[in-house]
């Protein structure tokens, strides 16, 4: 059976759909079947940062709404056949989630992991995601608005019953690091009250990639950093390094 994973933030702009996507493609490119799902309506951007923009025509409220079973709106990623991706709708409406545990058990059995991209803050996305998930990864910047925001989601999530939260520090700098009302991570990392996935860095190569709708370049730096996200995910014991 497929492992849920969701992937939060407190406030929005923390840069988790493009973290989701990646990650997702690094699962898929180490042979793990792998659906991602979308909730965020009225600020779809998965169907960019993983180049299906064109082919993304159903969404997950078209599943959610029935009008279309959830094969149907699944597109498949350029980059890896192991990818399947259900957009999130491209208009803002309010969403009835009461079938989204549904849809999920629905498709246990033919993925390895579905990563559900839920929207920013405790919405309804949230809490339908956070009833069929096994691990929460939480994703902050290193600013004390994101990281006191983190908190709220992580204690949430284990009043949902999810144990297993995870904590990615994304978009981060040793020279702004100073500004960020921390001494350091550690700091970073019990404020939250989360166990830390990984470090990403600021990244011009992300940031223009997300945008294109283009993989990580191999080799690089950003590359490696996910990809050791990947495995840690996948149980496997990668030191973190800053």
């Amino acid at each position: 059976m497929a492992t849920v994973i969701m992937i939060a933030s407190g406030k929005g702009g923390t840069g988790k759909s493009t973290f989701a996507t990646f990650l997702s493609t690094e699962l898929a490119q180490a042979n793990k079947r792998t659906l991602l799902i979308e909730l965020d309506a009225g600020l779809r951007s998965i169907d960019v940062i993983a180049g299906i923009q064109q082919e993304a025509v159903y969404d997950i409220a078209d599943v959610l709404m029935g009008r279309c079973d959830a094969n149907k709106a699944m597109s498949f990623s350029p980059y890896t056949e192991n990818l399947r991706i259900i957009s999130a709708p491209y208009k803002s409406y309010d969403t009835d989630f009461s079938n989204f545990k549904k849809v999920i058990d629905s498709l246990y059995d033919d993925f390895d992991y579905i990563i559900v991209d839920t929207a920013a803050g405790l919405g309804n996305a949230f809490y339908a995601t956070s009833k069929v998930s096994v691990i929460g990864i939480i994703v902050v910047t290193p600013d004390i608005i994101s990281v006191r925001d983190g908190r709220l989601v992580s204690d949430e999530l284990y009043n949902a019953g999810i144990k297993d939260i995870r904590l990615v520090i994304n978009k981060f700098s040793q020279q702004t690091f100073r500004y960020s009302g921390f001494n350091d991570l550690d700091e970073v990392i019990d404020e939250v009250c989360a166990r830390l996935l990984g470090v990403i860095p600021m990244s011009r190569q992300i940031a223009v990639n997300a945008i294109n709708g283009e993989q990580l370049t191999v080799g690089s730096q950003e590359k490696q950093i996910f990809t050791a996200i990947s495995q840690r995910i996948r149980g496997k014991d990668i030191q973190i390094i800053i």
